[in-house]
Protein backbone atom coordinates (compact mmCIF):
# COMPACT_ATOMS: atom_id res chain seq x y z
CA UNK A 1 0.00 0.00 0.00
CA UNK A 2 1.30 3.23 -0.73
CA UNK A 3 0.26 6.62 0.69
CA UNK A 4 -1.95 9.26 -1.08
CA UNK A 5 -1.69 8.64 -4.96
CA UNK A 6 -2.03 12.20 -7.04
CA UNK A 7 -5.19 11.35 -8.61
CA UNK A 8 -6.84 10.90 -4.96
CA UNK A 9 -8.20 14.48 -3.92
CA UNK A 10 -10.09 13.86 -1.34
CA UNK A 11 -9.96 10.72 1.37
CA UNK A 12 -13.69 10.25 2.55
CA UNK A 13 -14.50 7.49 5.57
CA UNK A 14 -17.33 5.54 6.60
CA UNK A 15 -17.62 3.89 9.56
CA UNK A 16 -20.29 1.90 9.69
CA UNK A 17 -21.22 0.48 13.32
CA UNK A 18 -23.70 -1.54 14.66
CA UNK A 19 -25.62 0.90 16.53
CA UNK A 20 -24.49 3.87 15.26
CA UNK A 21 -22.86 4.83 11.72
CA UNK A 22 -21.02 7.94 10.36
CA UNK A 23 -18.80 9.77 7.95
CA UNK A 24 -15.91 11.80 7.80
CA UNK A 25 -13.88 13.42 4.92
CA UNK A 26 -11.08 15.69 4.38
CA UNK A 27 -9.09 16.94 1.18
CA UNK A 28 -5.48 15.85 0.29
CA UNK A 29 -4.73 19.49 0.38
CA UNK A 30 -6.19 19.74 3.61
CA UNK A 31 -4.40 16.77 4.89
CA UNK A 32 -1.03 18.21 3.90
CA UNK A 33 -1.57 21.45 5.76
CA UNK A 34 -3.02 19.92 8.67
CA UNK A 35 -3.80 15.95 8.89
CA UNK A 36 -6.74 16.55 11.42
CA UNK A 37 -8.66 19.02 9.42
CA UNK A 38 -10.74 16.60 9.34
CA UNK A 39 -14.40 17.22 8.55
CA UNK A 40 -17.76 14.98 9.84
CA UNK A 41 -22.04 15.60 9.74
CA UNK A 42 -22.72 16.58 13.07
CA UNK A 43 -26.20 17.71 12.21
CA UNK A 44 -28.02 14.16 12.67
CA UNK A 45 -30.79 14.91 14.82
CA UNK A 46 -33.37 12.91 16.46
CA UNK A 47 -37.02 14.05 15.81
CA UNK A 48 -37.93 15.54 18.73
CA UNK A 49 -34.36 17.64 18.22
CA UNK A 50 -33.05 16.89 22.21
CA UNK A 51 -30.21 14.92 20.30
CA UNK A 52 -27.26 15.87 18.06
CA UNK A 53 -24.74 13.63 17.41
CA UNK A 54 -21.65 12.87 14.76
CA UNK A 55 -23.28 9.76 14.09
CA UNK A 56 -27.20 8.08 13.15
CA UNK A 57 -28.00 5.32 14.48
CA UNK A 58 -27.78 2.35 12.36
CA UNK A 59 -30.89 1.59 11.34
CA UNK A 60 -32.70 1.35 8.10
CA UNK A 61 -36.31 1.24 7.22
CA UNK A 62 -37.35 -0.33 3.77
CA UNK A 63 -40.61 -0.40 1.78
CA UNK A 64 -43.19 -3.08 0.91
CA UNK A 65 -41.66 -3.48 -2.04
CA UNK A 66 -38.18 -3.91 -0.91
CA UNK A 67 -37.22 0.02 -2.22
CA UNK A 68 -34.88 1.90 0.30
CA UNK A 69 -37.30 4.31 2.25
CA UNK A 70 -34.94 5.91 5.22
CA UNK A 71 -32.44 5.64 7.14
CA UNK A 72 -31.27 6.60 10.98
CA UNK A 73 -33.04 8.88 13.03
CA UNK A 74 -35.73 9.65 9.89
CA UNK A 75 -35.77 5.73 10.01
CA UNK A 76 -36.97 5.41 13.30
CA UNK A 77 -39.44 8.44 13.29
CA UNK A 78 -41.01 7.13 10.24
CA UNK A 79 -41.16 3.34 11.22
CA UNK A 80 -42.52 4.47 14.89
CA UNK A 81 -45.25 7.04 12.61
CA UNK A 82 -46.46 3.99 10.47
CA UNK A 83 -46.77 1.76 13.67
CA UNK A 84 -48.63 4.63 14.96
CA UNK A 85 -51.23 4.35 12.75
CA UNK A 86 -51.04 0.68 12.57
CA UNK A 87 -49.30 0.69 8.72
CA UNK A 88 -45.87 -0.86 9.62
CA UNK A 89 -46.49 -4.83 8.98
CA UNK A 90 -45.68 -4.90 5.21
CA UNK A 91 -42.44 -2.63 6.09
CA UNK A 92 -39.24 -3.74 6.68
CA UNK A 93 -37.71 -2.08 9.83
CA UNK A 94 -33.70 -3.55 10.46
CA UNK A 95 -31.38 -2.68 13.12
CA UNK A 96 -27.95 -3.86 14.53
CA UNK A 97 -28.14 -6.06 11.81
CA UNK A 98 -23.82 -5.83 11.09
CA UNK A 99 -24.02 -8.19 13.81
CA UNK A 100 -24.93 -10.91 11.60
CA UNK A 101 -21.22 -10.78 10.05
CA UNK A 102 -19.82 -11.36 13.56
CA UNK A 103 -17.59 -14.52 13.58
CA UNK A 104 -19.85 -16.04 10.51
CA UNK A 105 -17.67 -18.57 9.52
CA UNK A 106 -20.96 -20.26 7.48
CA UNK A 107 -21.29 -16.42 5.28
CA UNK A 108 -22.20 -16.38 1.91
CA UNK A 109 -23.58 -13.84 -1.12
CA UNK A 110 -27.16 -15.62 -0.49
CA UNK A 111 -27.33 -15.05 3.61
CA UNK A 112 -30.29 -13.56 4.53
CA UNK A 113 -31.30 -10.93 7.59
CA UNK A 114 -34.01 -10.62 9.33
CA UNK A 115 -35.92 -7.19 10.51
CA UNK A 116 -37.05 -6.22 14.06
CA UNK A 117 -40.37 -8.28 13.35
CA UNK A 118 -38.55 -11.15 11.69
CA UNK A 119 -38.79 -10.75 8.00
CA UNK A 120 -36.25 -11.05 5.84
CA UNK A 121 -33.99 -9.69 2.52
CA UNK A 122 -31.25 -10.13 1.11
CA UNK A 123 -28.30 -9.20 3.56
CA UNK A 124 -26.28 -7.91 0.89
CA UNK A 125 -28.88 -5.38 -0.13
CA UNK A 126 -29.31 -4.53 3.42
CA UNK A 127 -25.78 -3.57 4.01
CA UNK A 128 -25.49 -1.71 0.26
CA UNK A 129 -28.57 0.31 0.99
CA UNK A 130 -27.06 1.55 4.41
CA UNK A 131 -23.56 2.13 2.80
CA UNK A 132 -24.80 4.28 -0.87
CA UNK A 133 -27.31 6.14 1.69
CA UNK A 134 -24.32 7.19 3.65
CA UNK A 135 -22.20 7.61 0.54
CA UNK A 136 -25.05 9.60 -1.26
CA UNK A 137 -25.16 12.06 2.07
CA UNK A 138 -21.94 12.85 2.40
CA UNK A 139 -21.39 13.89 -1.55
CA UNK A 140 -24.61 16.10 -1.00
CA UNK A 141 -22.45 17.60 1.52
CA UNK A 142 -19.87 18.36 -0.02
CA UNK A 143 -22.20 19.55 -3.44
CA UNK A 144 -23.80 22.19 -0.41
CA UNK A 145 -20.49 23.14 0.78
CA UNK A 146 -17.78 22.71 -2.04
CA UNK A 147 -16.82 22.75 -5.56
CA UNK A 148 -16.58 19.56 -6.76
CA UNK A 149 -17.10 18.20 -10.17
CA UNK A 150 -18.35 14.65 -11.29
CA UNK A 151 -15.41 13.76 -12.88
CA UNK A 152 -13.70 14.67 -9.26
CA UNK A 153 -16.09 11.85 -7.76
CA UNK A 154 -14.00 9.15 -9.34
CA UNK A 155 -10.75 10.41 -7.60
CA UNK A 156 -12.41 9.79 -4.03
CA UNK A 157 -10.46 7.23 -2.26
CA UNK A 158 -13.05 5.55 0.25
CA UNK A 159 -12.70 3.86 3.50
CA UNK A 160 -14.54 1.72 5.07
CA UNK A 161 -14.18 0.07 8.60
CA UNK A 162 -14.43 -2.99 9.98
CA UNK A 163 -13.92 -4.73 13.49
CA UNK A 164 -10.22 -6.61 13.35
CA UNK A 165 -11.32 -9.79 14.66
CA UNK A 166 -13.10 -9.86 11.19
CA UNK A 167 -12.66 -12.89 8.82
CA UNK A 168 -12.05 -12.76 5.54
CA UNK A 169 -15.40 -13.47 4.35
CA UNK A 170 -16.89 -10.52 6.38
CA UNK A 171 -14.37 -8.12 4.59
CA UNK A 172 -14.96 -9.89 0.91
CA UNK A 173 -19.08 -9.44 2.29
CA UNK A 174 -18.48 -5.43 3.12
CA UNK A 175 -16.66 -4.51 0.16
CA UNK A 176 -19.06 -6.29 -2.17
CA UNK A 177 -21.61 -4.57 -0.71
CA UNK A 178 -19.86 -1.46 -0.98
CA UNK A 179 -19.56 -2.33 -4.75
CA UNK A 180 -23.54 -2.48 -4.62
CA UNK A 181 -23.73 0.27 -3.07
CA UNK A 182 -21.62 2.09 -5.94
CA UNK A 183 -18.12 2.18 -4.88
CA UNK A 184 -15.60 0.74 -7.48
CA UNK A 185 -12.84 -1.79 -6.07
CA UNK A 186 -10.27 0.57 -7.00
CA UNK A 187 -11.08 3.40 -5.13
CA UNK A 188 -12.05 1.38 -1.71
CA UNK A 189 -9.86 0.30 1.30
CA UNK A 190 -10.57 -1.57 4.20
CA UNK A 191 -9.64 0.10 7.17
CA UNK A 192 -9.27 -2.08 11.02
CA UNK A 193 -10.90 -0.19 13.76
CA UNK A 194 -8.43 -0.34 16.32
CA UNK A 195 -5.96 0.28 13.99
CA UNK A 196 -7.86 3.85 12.58
CA UNK A 197 -8.32 4.57 16.15
CA UNK A 198 -4.47 4.37 16.90
CA UNK A 199 -3.63 6.83 13.82
CA UNK A 200 -6.14 9.38 15.32
CA UNK A 201 -4.52 9.23 18.79
CA UNK A 202 -1.29 9.79 17.68
CA UNK A 203 -2.09 13.11 16.55
CA UNK A 204 -4.42 14.41 19.51
CA UNK A 205 -2.92 17.26 21.94
CA UNK A 206 -2.45 16.48 25.34
CA UNK A 207 -5.77 18.31 26.48
CA UNK A 208 -8.20 16.16 23.79
CA UNK A 209 -7.08 13.04 26.36
CA UNK A 210 -8.71 11.56 30.00
CA UNK A 211 -5.74 9.92 31.60
CA UNK A 212 -6.40 7.35 34.89
CA UNK A 213 -3.22 8.99 36.63
CA UNK A 214 -2.50 12.52 37.64
CA UNK A 215 0.78 12.91 35.15
CA UNK A 216 0.09 14.93 31.97
CA UNK A 217 2.11 12.98 29.86
CA UNK A 218 1.95 11.27 26.91
CA UNK A 219 4.55 8.66 25.92
CA UNK A 220 1.88 6.16 23.82
CA UNK A 221 3.57 6.96 21.03
CA UNK A 222 7.21 7.12 21.80
CA UNK A 223 9.19 4.63 19.56
CA UNK A 224 9.56 1.56 21.15
CA UNK A 225 6.25 1.36 23.40
CA UNK A 226 3.73 -1.33 23.16
CA UNK A 227 -0.02 -0.35 24.00
CA UNK A 228 -3.11 -1.97 23.62
CA UNK A 229 -6.09 -0.67 21.98
CA UNK A 230 -9.06 -1.82 23.75
CA UNK A 231 -11.90 -0.58 20.91
CA UNK A 232 -15.62 -0.83 22.75
CA UNK A 233 -17.94 -0.39 19.80
CA UNK A 234 -21.89 -1.29 19.89
CA UNK A 235 -21.49 -4.69 19.43
CA UNK A 236 -18.02 -6.06 19.66
CA UNK A 237 -15.17 -5.74 21.63
CA UNK A 238 -11.77 -5.57 19.49
CA UNK A 239 -8.77 -5.51 21.08
CA UNK A 240 -5.14 -5.23 19.43
CA UNK A 241 -1.70 -5.12 21.09
CA UNK A 242 0.66 -2.32 19.05
CA UNK A 243 4.22 -1.36 18.90
CA UNK A 244 5.22 2.07 17.44
CA UNK A 245 8.38 1.23 15.21
CA UNK A 246 11.59 3.92 14.84
CA UNK A 247 10.34 5.39 12.61
CA UNK A 248 6.48 5.98 14.09
CA UNK A 249 4.74 3.25 12.23
CA UNK A 250 2.49 0.91 13.72
CA UNK A 251 3.06 -2.86 14.00
CA UNK A 252 1.11 -5.33 15.62
CA UNK A 253 2.32 -7.72 17.83
CA UNK A 254 -0.27 -9.88 18.69
CA UNK A 255 -3.28 -10.84 16.96
CA UNK A 256 -6.26 -9.31 17.38
CA UNK A 257 -8.76 -10.51 19.58
CA UNK A 258 -12.35 -9.70 21.11
CA UNK A 259 -15.92 -11.14 21.45
CA UNK A 260 -19.15 -9.34 21.22
CA UNK A 261 -19.56 -7.56 24.71
CA UNK A 262 -19.91 -4.57 23.52
CA UNK A 263 -22.80 -2.08 24.51
CA UNK A 264 -25.62 -4.03 22.97
CA UNK A 265 -25.35 -6.58 25.51
CA UNK A 266 -26.54 -3.88 27.77
CA UNK A 267 -29.60 -3.39 26.23
CA UNK A 268 -29.83 -6.77 25.94
CA UNK A 269 -29.89 -7.15 29.16
CA UNK A 270 -32.32 -4.05 29.89
CA UNK A 271 -35.08 -6.36 27.20
CA UNK A 272 -34.65 -8.96 29.85
CA UNK A 273 -35.13 -7.73 32.74
CA UNK A 274 -38.25 -6.20 31.49
CA UNK A 275 -39.39 -9.61 30.44
CA UNK A 276 -38.94 -10.71 33.69
CA UNK A 277 -40.91 -8.07 35.05
CA UNK A 278 -43.84 -8.78 32.88
CA UNK A 279 -43.30 -11.70 31.36
CA UNK A 280 -42.56 -13.09 27.63
CA UNK A 281 -46.45 -12.96 26.51
CA UNK A 282 -46.70 -9.07 27.64
CA UNK A 283 -43.61 -7.86 25.91
CA UNK A 284 -44.72 -9.63 22.17
CA UNK A 285 -47.83 -8.25 22.46
CA UNK A 286 -46.45 -4.81 24.04
CA UNK A 287 -44.14 -5.38 20.57
CA UNK A 288 -46.24 -6.18 17.96
CA UNK A 289 -49.12 -4.06 19.08
CA UNK A 290 -47.22 -0.96 20.33
CA UNK A 291 -44.49 -0.70 18.06
CA UNK A 292 -43.88 2.90 18.10
CA UNK A 293 -43.63 3.00 22.01
CA UNK A 294 -41.64 0.04 21.64
CA UNK A 295 -38.91 2.04 19.35
CA UNK A 296 -39.50 5.26 21.78
CA UNK A 297 -38.67 2.73 25.17
CA UNK A 298 -35.58 1.79 23.18
CA UNK A 299 -34.58 5.33 22.40
CA UNK A 300 -34.85 6.27 25.80
CA UNK A 301 -32.87 3.82 27.40
CA UNK A 302 -30.27 4.13 24.66
CA UNK A 303 -29.37 7.71 25.78
CA UNK A 304 -29.62 7.52 29.04
CA UNK A 305 -27.23 4.60 29.85
CA UNK A 306 -24.71 6.96 28.55
CA UNK A 307 -24.98 8.78 31.69
CA UNK A 308 -24.73 6.15 33.71
CA UNK A 309 -22.33 7.29 36.12
CA UNK A 310 -20.21 4.78 39.12
CA UNK A 311 -21.49 7.29 41.97
CA UNK A 312 -23.22 4.51 43.95
CA UNK A 313 -26.23 6.61 44.93
CA UNK A 314 -26.53 7.34 41.57
CA UNK A 315 -30.49 6.00 40.29
CA UNK A 316 -31.63 6.14 36.67
CA UNK A 317 -35.27 6.80 35.63
CA UNK A 318 -36.79 6.07 32.47
CA UNK A 319 -40.57 6.79 31.16
CA UNK A 320 -42.58 3.29 30.93
CA UNK A 321 -45.34 3.80 27.89
CA UNK A 322 -48.66 2.97 29.35
CA UNK A 323 -49.52 0.64 26.39
CA UNK A 324 -47.00 -1.55 28.46
CA UNK A 325 -48.20 -0.81 31.53
CA UNK A 326 -51.64 -1.56 30.18
CA UNK A 327 -50.85 -4.74 28.51
CA UNK A 328 -49.39 -6.10 31.46
CA UNK A 329 -53.18 -5.58 33.26
CA UNK A 330 -55.43 -6.30 30.45
CA UNK A 331 -53.04 -9.80 30.07
CA UNK A 332 -52.28 -10.96 33.84
CA UNK A 333 -55.18 -8.80 35.75
CA UNK A 334 -51.92 -7.44 37.63
CA UNK A 335 -50.88 -4.59 38.97
CA UNK A 336 -47.51 -4.17 37.55
CA UNK A 337 -46.29 -1.55 40.41
CA UNK A 338 -47.40 -4.24 43.27
CA UNK A 339 -46.00 -6.85 41.48
CA UNK A 340 -42.64 -4.79 41.61
CA UNK A 341 -42.75 -4.46 44.94
CA UNK A 342 -43.83 -8.15 45.73
CA UNK A 343 -40.45 -9.65 43.64
CA UNK A 344 -36.96 -10.25 43.78
CA UNK A 345 -36.54 -6.69 42.86
CA UNK A 346 -38.45 -5.09 45.49
CA UNK A 347 -36.01 -2.10 46.72
CA UNK A 348 -33.65 -2.10 43.43
CA UNK A 349 -36.61 -1.01 41.04
CA UNK A 350 -39.77 1.03 41.82
CA UNK A 351 -42.68 2.15 39.80
CA UNK A 352 -43.79 5.91 40.04
CA UNK A 353 -46.72 6.46 37.83
CA UNK A 354 -45.25 6.06 34.05
CA UNK A 355 -41.30 6.16 35.42
CA UNK A 356 -39.33 3.07 35.96
CA UNK A 357 -36.99 4.36 38.40
CA UNK A 358 -33.59 1.97 38.86
CA UNK A 359 -31.10 2.57 41.38
CA UNK A 360 -27.43 1.46 41.08
CA UNK A 361 -27.34 -2.09 42.24
CA UNK A 362 -29.62 -2.70 39.29
CA UNK A 363 -28.03 -0.54 36.59
CA UNK A 364 -24.97 -2.25 37.10
CA UNK A 365 -26.47 -5.30 36.74
CA UNK A 366 -27.66 -4.48 33.51
CA UNK A 367 -24.05 -3.76 32.88
CA UNK A 368 -22.59 -6.58 34.94
CA UNK A 369 -21.88 -9.62 31.83
CA UNK A 370 -20.31 -6.86 29.73
CA UNK A 371 -18.06 -5.67 32.29
CA UNK A 372 -16.98 -8.78 33.42
CA UNK A 373 -16.35 -10.27 29.87
CA UNK A 374 -14.29 -7.17 28.64
CA UNK A 375 -11.79 -7.20 32.26
CA UNK A 376 -11.51 -11.01 31.80
CA UNK A 377 -10.72 -10.57 28.16
CA UNK A 378 -8.13 -8.04 29.01
CA UNK A 379 -6.25 -9.99 31.51
CA UNK A 380 -6.05 -12.82 30.16
CA UNK A 381 -4.20 -10.99 27.12
CA UNK A 382 -2.17 -8.84 29.88
CA UNK A 383 -0.71 -12.42 30.72
CA UNK A 384 1.03 -13.24 27.51
CA UNK A 385 4.46 -12.91 27.28
CA UNK A 386 4.38 -10.49 24.74
CA UNK A 387 2.42 -7.73 26.83
CA UNK A 388 4.86 -8.69 29.91
CA UNK A 389 6.35 -4.38 29.18
CA UNK A 390 2.96 -3.15 28.16
CA UNK A 391 2.00 -0.52 30.42
CA UNK A 392 -1.21 1.73 29.03
CA UNK A 393 -4.99 0.79 27.69
CA UNK A 394 -5.52 2.93 25.31
CA UNK A 395 -10.13 3.17 24.89
CA UNK A 396 -11.34 4.19 22.27
CA UNK A 397 -14.93 3.32 20.31
CA UNK A 398 -18.67 4.51 21.83
CA UNK A 399 -18.52 2.13 24.14
CA UNK A 400 -15.92 3.44 26.00
CA UNK A 401 -17.41 6.78 26.69
CA UNK A 402 -19.43 5.10 29.28
CA UNK A 403 -18.23 5.98 32.81
CA UNK A 404 -18.93 2.62 34.24
CA UNK A 405 -17.05 0.79 31.46
CA UNK A 406 -14.39 3.24 32.13
CA UNK A 407 -13.88 2.72 36.08
CA UNK A 408 -14.52 -0.71 35.56
CA UNK A 409 -10.80 -1.20 33.50
CA UNK A 410 -8.97 1.55 36.01
CA UNK A 411 -10.07 -0.39 39.02
CA UNK A 412 -9.30 -3.77 37.42
CA UNK A 413 -6.18 -2.31 36.22
CA UNK A 414 -4.86 -0.02 38.79
CA UNK A 415 -0.60 -1.04 37.50
CA UNK A 416 -1.78 0.20 33.97
CA UNK A 417 -2.12 3.85 32.22
CA UNK A 418 -5.97 4.20 31.02
CA UNK A 419 -6.12 6.79 28.36
CA UNK A 420 -9.16 7.66 26.81
CA UNK A 421 -9.78 10.48 24.23
CA UNK A 422 -12.40 12.38 23.79
CA UNK A 423 -15.03 11.87 22.22
CA UNK A 424 -13.67 8.25 22.24
CA UNK A 425 -16.94 7.15 19.62
CA UNK A 426 -14.98 9.54 17.06
CA UNK A 427 -11.90 7.93 17.14
CA UNK A 428 -11.82 5.20 14.47
CA UNK A 429 -14.40 7.39 11.86
CA UNK A 430 -11.28 9.96 12.00
CA UNK A 431 -8.73 7.68 12.02
CA UNK A 432 -9.69 6.08 8.79
CA UNK A 433 -9.59 9.40 6.74
CA UNK A 434 -5.97 9.55 8.38
CA UNK A 435 -5.72 5.82 6.81
CA UNK A 436 -6.90 6.29 3.32
CA UNK A 437 -4.63 9.34 3.25
CA UNK A 438 -1.71 7.19 4.19
CA UNK A 439 -2.42 3.36 4.79
CA UNK A 440 1.42 3.11 5.22
CA UNK A 441 1.42 4.08 8.86
CA UNK A 442 0.57 0.44 9.79
CA UNK A 443 3.37 -1.37 8.82
CA UNK A 444 2.43 -5.07 10.10
CA UNK A 445 0.31 -7.57 11.67
CA UNK A 446 0.12 -10.82 13.26
CA UNK A 447 -1.97 -13.79 11.34
CA UNK A 448 -5.17 -14.71 13.39
CA UNK A 449 -5.36 -18.08 11.64
CA UNK A 450 -3.18 -21.07 9.82
CA UNK A 451 -4.23 -20.56 6.25
CA UNK A 452 -3.58 -23.38 3.92
CA UNK A 453 -4.90 -24.88 0.51
CA UNK A 454 -6.75 -28.67 0.23
CA UNK A 455 -4.29 -30.49 -1.85
CA UNK A 456 -3.84 -33.82 -3.24
CA UNK A 457 -0.21 -35.13 -2.20
CA UNK A 458 1.74 -38.26 -2.95
CA UNK A 459 0.20 -40.95 -0.32
CA UNK A 460 2.57 -41.88 2.67
CA UNK A 461 2.55 -45.36 3.55
CA UNK A 462 2.43 -45.95 7.33
CA UNK A 463 1.80 -42.26 7.97
CA UNK A 464 -1.19 -41.42 5.78
CA UNK A 465 -4.71 -42.84 7.05
CA UNK A 466 -6.04 -45.64 4.62
CA UNK A 467 -8.85 -43.90 4.24
CA UNK A 468 -7.41 -41.00 2.42
CA UNK A 469 -5.67 -42.75 -0.28
CA UNK A 470 -6.68 -42.39 -3.35
CA UNK A 471 -5.15 -43.74 -6.78
CA UNK A 472 -5.06 -41.17 -9.83
CA UNK A 473 -3.61 -42.85 -12.91
CA UNK A 474 -1.08 -45.28 -11.53
CA UNK A 475 0.54 -43.02 -8.38
CA UNK A 476 -1.59 -43.42 -5.30
CA UNK A 477 -2.31 -39.99 -3.80
CA UNK A 478 -3.50 -38.66 -0.54
CA UNK A 479 -6.85 -36.51 -0.55
CA UNK A 480 -7.44 -33.52 1.89
CA UNK A 481 -3.78 -32.86 2.93
CA UNK A 482 -3.24 -29.15 4.23
CA UNK A 483 -0.76 -26.98 1.90
CA UNK A 484 0.06 -24.59 4.76
CA UNK A 485 1.36 -21.28 3.66
CA UNK A 486 1.15 -19.14 6.75
CA UNK A 487 0.75 -20.45 10.79
CA UNK A 488 -0.99 -18.42 13.06
CA UNK A 489 0.66 -16.11 15.03
CA UNK A 490 3.10 -14.75 12.38
CA UNK A 491 4.15 -11.99 12.14
CA UNK A 492 4.18 -10.41 8.57
CA UNK A 493 5.23 -7.46 6.98
CA UNK A 494 2.66 -5.16 4.85
CA UNK A 495 2.36 -6.42 1.50
CA UNK A 496 5.43 -8.50 1.65
CA UNK A 497 4.79 -11.61 -0.40
CA UNK A 498 5.47 -15.16 1.67
CA UNK A 499 6.28 -18.42 0.03
CA UNK A 500 5.16 -19.70 -2.93
CA UNK A 501 4.16 -23.33 -3.40
CA UNK A 502 3.19 -24.89 -6.66
CA UNK A 503 0.17 -26.66 -7.87
CA UNK A 504 -0.67 -28.61 -10.82
CA UNK A 505 -4.02 -29.62 -12.36
CA UNK A 506 -5.58 -33.23 -11.79
CA UNK A 507 -5.81 -34.30 -14.98
CA UNK A 508 -5.17 -32.41 -18.94
CA UNK A 509 -8.92 -31.70 -19.46
CA UNK A 510 -8.65 -29.00 -16.72
CA UNK A 511 -8.13 -25.37 -17.83
CA UNK A 512 -8.04 -24.14 -14.32
CA UNK A 513 -6.84 -25.36 -10.90
CA UNK A 514 -9.78 -25.01 -8.25
CA UNK A 515 -7.73 -25.00 -5.05
CA UNK A 516 -10.42 -25.08 -1.41
CA UNK A 517 -8.73 -22.30 1.06
CA UNK A 518 -8.85 -23.56 4.63
CA UNK A 519 -8.01 -21.63 8.08
CA UNK A 520 -7.69 -23.00 11.61
CA UNK A 521 -6.42 -21.98 14.95
CA UNK A 522 -3.82 -25.23 15.28
CA UNK A 523 -0.53 -24.47 14.41
CA UNK A 524 0.52 -27.20 12.39
CA UNK A 525 -2.19 -29.67 10.56
CA UNK A 526 -2.12 -32.27 8.28
CA UNK A 527 -5.47 -32.72 6.97
CA UNK A 528 -8.13 -30.53 6.26
CA UNK A 529 -10.74 -32.47 7.76
CA UNK A 530 -8.69 -31.89 11.52
CA UNK A 531 -10.84 -31.01 13.97
CA UNK A 532 -11.33 -27.23 13.74
CA UNK A 533 -10.53 -26.68 10.19
CA UNK A 534 -13.08 -24.26 8.26
CA UNK A 535 -13.25 -24.11 4.59
CA UNK A 536 -13.21 -20.41 3.72
CA UNK A 537 -13.77 -20.33 0.04
CA UNK A 538 -11.90 -21.50 -3.07
CA UNK A 539 -9.10 -20.29 -5.04
CA UNK A 540 -9.46 -19.92 -8.86
CA UNK A 541 -6.49 -19.55 -10.96
CA UNK A 542 -6.52 -20.16 -15.15
CA UNK A 543 -3.86 -22.32 -16.55
CA UNK A 544 -5.27 -22.50 -19.87
CA UNK A 545 -5.77 -25.60 -22.37
CA UNK A 546 -3.25 -28.32 -22.76
CA UNK A 547 -1.19 -29.40 -25.77
CA UNK A 548 1.75 -31.46 -26.43
CA UNK A 549 4.35 -28.51 -26.33
CA UNK A 550 2.96 -27.29 -22.76
CA UNK A 551 2.97 -30.44 -20.73
CA UNK A 552 3.56 -28.48 -17.97
CA UNK A 553 1.01 -26.39 -16.40
CA UNK A 554 2.17 -25.91 -12.84
CA UNK A 555 1.73 -22.40 -10.94
CA UNK A 556 3.73 -20.80 -8.30
CA UNK A 557 0.55 -19.65 -6.09
CA UNK A 558 1.56 -16.74 -3.54
CA UNK A 559 -0.33 -15.17 -0.65
CA UNK A 560 0.12 -11.68 0.70
CA UNK A 561 -0.88 -11.18 4.39
CA UNK A 562 -0.36 -7.91 6.36
CA UNK A 563 -2.84 -6.00 4.60
CA UNK A 564 -6.54 -6.20 6.01
CA UNK A 565 -7.78 -7.79 2.80
CA UNK A 566 -5.62 -11.07 1.36
CA UNK A 567 -4.15 -11.32 -1.91
CA UNK A 568 -3.40 -14.11 -4.24
CA UNK A 569 -1.27 -13.81 -6.86
CA UNK A 570 -0.56 -17.21 -10.15
CA UNK A 571 2.09 -17.53 -11.95
CA UNK A 572 2.76 -19.95 -14.93
CA UNK A 573 5.96 -21.87 -14.54
CA UNK A 574 6.47 -22.79 -18.08
CA UNK A 575 5.41 -19.18 -19.65
CA UNK A 576 6.24 -16.57 -16.78
CA UNK A 577 2.67 -15.00 -17.30
CA UNK A 578 1.11 -13.56 -14.11
CA UNK A 579 -2.27 -15.25 -14.29
CA UNK A 580 -5.43 -13.49 -11.97
CA UNK A 581 -6.74 -15.43 -9.47
CA UNK A 582 -9.57 -15.17 -7.88
CA UNK A 583 -10.03 -15.44 -4.35
CA UNK A 584 -13.85 -16.20 -3.14
CA UNK A 585 -14.67 -16.27 0.50
CA UNK A 586 -18.59 -16.25 -0.13
CA UNK A 587 -18.81 -19.07 -2.69
CA UNK A 588 -21.89 -21.28 -1.52
CA UNK A 589 -21.51 -24.42 -2.69
CA UNK A 590 -19.69 -26.54 -0.69
CA UNK A 591 -16.09 -27.98 -1.43
CA UNK A 592 -15.04 -31.44 -0.61
CA UNK A 593 -12.23 -33.65 -2.16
Amino acid sequence: MASCSDDVILVAAIDFGTTYSGYAFSFKHEYQIDPMRIQTNNSWTSGNKHLFSHKAPTCILIAPDKTFHSFGYEAEENYSNLAFDDNHEDWFFFRTFKMKLHANMTLNRGMLVTDVYGKSMSAKTVFAMAINYLKGHMLSTLDRNHTLKDEDKENIRWVLTVPAIWNDKAKQFMREAAKEAGINNNQLLIALEPETASMYCKLLPLQKFTFSDSTREMKAFEPGTKFMVLDLGGGTVDVTIQQVRSDSTLQEIHKATGNAAGGTCVDEAFKNLLIKLVGNEVMTEFKTKYASDDLELQREFEIKKRSVTSDSGGKLSLRVPVSLVQCFQDLTKEDLKEVIEQSNYAGKLSLHQDKLQLNHSAIKGLFKHSMMDIVEHVKELLELDVCADLQIILMVGGFSECILIQDAVKKNFPNHRVIIPHQAGLAVLMGAVLFGHNPNTVASRVTKYTYGIKTFSNFREGIDPLEKKICVGDIDKCRDRFSKHVEIGETVEIDKTLDTLTYKPMSIEQEEITLAVYVTTQTNPQYTTDQGCICLGKLVVNVGKSSSDNKDRSVDVSMTFGGTELSVQARNKLTGKVTEAFFDFLEQSVISG
